[in-house]
């Protein structure tokens, strides 16, 4: 992320996974102020939508948080 922050001349906003997954509000709340747009509690509950998704991971996107990756 160093390399990028030197060569992308925009504000870069780090989330590193496992302060994500110990942190899912602190961290979402974050990145939503990052972005300057407005905060909705739904942020928290994204794996509950039931838009469609068209993507090859859409499975993923019906997941909460999981923490089995931390570590590896």
């Amino acid at each position: 992320m160093r390399h990028w922050a030197k060569v992308v001349p925009l504000a870069i906003h780090d989330m590193p996974y496992e302060e994500t997954v110990a942190d899912l509000e602190t961290r979402a709340r974050g990145l939503i102020g990052f972005l300057g747009v407005e905060w909705y509690d739904a942020c928290l509950h994204f794996h509950e939508t039931e838009r469609t998704v068209r993507t090859p991971s859409r499975w993923q996107v019906r997941q909460p948080i999981y923490s089995s990756s931390v570590e590896r």
